[in-house]
């Protein structure tokens, strides 16, 4: 169908004249006269206007006009290989006459009329070819990560609440009122065990307590402060354990409580790293997958952040153990297991 047929349609469609269809566009009707009879082809700037008066599919008006969609190019160009492979599937089908149904428009009005198909009909594949996804390792930082796993599974408006939010790090790059978000923190009296909010209130919880017990010295510099009020290396802290074993049921305990004030479906976002505790290799990412799952959380993702520096030791005599440089962000959903995840 050509440019100027299918203005007519519309406008007949939202029965209004070529005179006042003009008006609103800013053009003379002798100008839309020619474009309808094609005798003359209109500027994007045009189609935009006529797209928006007649409150119709701007990209479908683009290409009838034999021009390329101006939100269509930033794609082609980050993805051309893709573009054209699903272009040319979609003509290759069109040109087999394998479309099963022909819309024809009489009088103003659309029918469909069905037409056999020489051949079975192709399922067309969906959406827009893209090479910006999210990936689940990435080399950077907590704040670049974190906004594209909240895009991935917390909607827009959700009530969020970050139970060890600290300096708020994580947040550094996501917009103040893309979440209705709610911090609290042990410093400021608020232990992540222990939560204000009534029960299935929070859309999705966030958790990063200290995921390294400090056994002292320089081994750990920077988690000394976490152990002044979490105290995962005395057996005085609430746990009676000590080290990893404090360290574990911490994430536990935080975990069985994220799972009381979260509604139904509602995610938690949990940041971990493995660790060595007393020369034995401590996988904690799998520790925590196990108990989560075991306490009514799916599992939707784990991701995977490298750290952009080599860490190292002021001195070693031998080493025994690889020295890790990553963590994890875990992404679980509470859930009974029946329902699955389509996105936020």
């Amino acid at each position: 169908m050509k440019f100027g047929r299918r203005l007519r349609q519309l406008r007949k469609i939202k029965a209004i004249g070529i005179k006042p269809l003009a008006k609103k566009v800013g053009v003379d009707h002798s100008y839309l006269s020619r474009i309808e009879s094609g005798r003359v082809q209109p500027s994007e700037q045009i189609v935009h206007k006529l797209a928006h008066v007649l409150s119709c599919d701007e990209a479908e008006l683009m290409l009838l006009a034999d021009k390329v969609p101006p939100t269509w190019r930033t794609t082609i160009r980050k993805a051309p290989y893709e573009a054209a492979s699903i272009l040319g599937e979609s003509l290759a089908e069109y040109r087999a006459g394998t479309l099963d149904e022909l819309a024809t428009t009489t009088n103003g009005h659309t029918s469909v009329i069905e037409v056999p198909a020489s051949k079975s009909r192709r399922k067309s594949p969906a959406g827009i070819a893209t090479n910006d996804l999210v990936f689940t390792s990435h080399v950077g930082t907590n704040d670049e990560l974190f906004p594209r796993i909240l895009a991935l599974y917390v909607k827009p408006g959700s009530t969020v609440a970050d139970v060890t939010y600290g300096k708020g790090v994580f947040w550094k790059s996501v917009s103040k009122d893309s979440y209705r978000l709610l911090t609290s923190d042990l410093l400021n009296g608020v232990d992540c065990r222990s939560l204000p909010y009534e029960d299935a209130s929070i859309d999705c919880v966030v958790l990063d307590p200290p995921y390294m017990h400090t056994p002292g010295g320089t081994a750990h510099v920077g988690h000394q402060n976490f152990e002044g009020y979490y105290g995962n290396n005395r057996t005085t802290n609430s746990s009676g354990r000590k080290y990893h074993e404090a360290v574990l049921d911490l994430y536990f305990e935080a975990g069985k409580e994220a799972h009381r004030v979260l509604r139904k479906e509602g995610i938690v976002i949990v940041k971990c790293a493995d660790e060595v505790c007393a020369n034995r290799q401590r996988l904690t990412h799998v520790e925590l997958l196990n108990e989560y799952t075991a306490k009514g959380f799916i599992v939707e993702d784990l991701f995977v952040l490298l750290r952009t520096n080599r860490p190292g030791v002021s001195r070693m005599v031998k080493q025994v153990h690889a020295r890790k440089n990553h963590s994890y962000f875990l992404v679980l959903r509470k859930s009974n297991g029946k329902s699955r995840w389509f996105g936020p």
